[in-house]
């Protein structure tokens, strides 16, 4: 026992120290899997949106654009924790869109489709 306590009391310096940084350091933690936290609902924000652009046309009446669309497969590598889902929605939209449009532009979006999921299959 005495051996113990005349350990505490050669290091209650460096104790000390270690008691007042645990209240730093939990709230460091905190920080930290709050900002997390909020990286990943932007990242979920950011992800749906990229969808929504790909599928949905801002004004009915004005077709989409094939540019954005190709940017936005593009864009889709960047979101690895989605790309499961993304490779279904890709295969999918190549199967709903092998008709669609002027064949020059169709194969322009189905060679970026076809990247996109050769290039998540790889990453996966």
């Amino acid at each position: 026992m005495q051996a113990t306590i005349d350990w505490i009391n050669t290091n209650s310096g460096w104790l000390g120290v270690l008691i007042a940084l645990i209240p730093v350091m939990w709230g460091s933690l905190q920080y930290l899997s709050l900002k997390r936290s909020e990286i990943r609902q932007k990242e979920f924000e950011n992800f749906h949106s990229l969808i929504r652009s790909l599928v949905e046309r801002d004004d009915p009446n004005v077709p989409l654009k094939l540019d954005r669309q190709i940017a936005t497969i593009f864009e889709l590598r960047n979101y690895k924790p989605y790309f499961d889902v993304s490779l279904r929605i890709l295969t999918g939209l190549k199967e709903d869109w092998a008709e669609y449009g002027p064949t020059q532009k169709r194969s322009r979006l189905m060679e970026e489709i076809d990247a996109t999921i050769a290039y998540m299959q790889k990453k996966i």
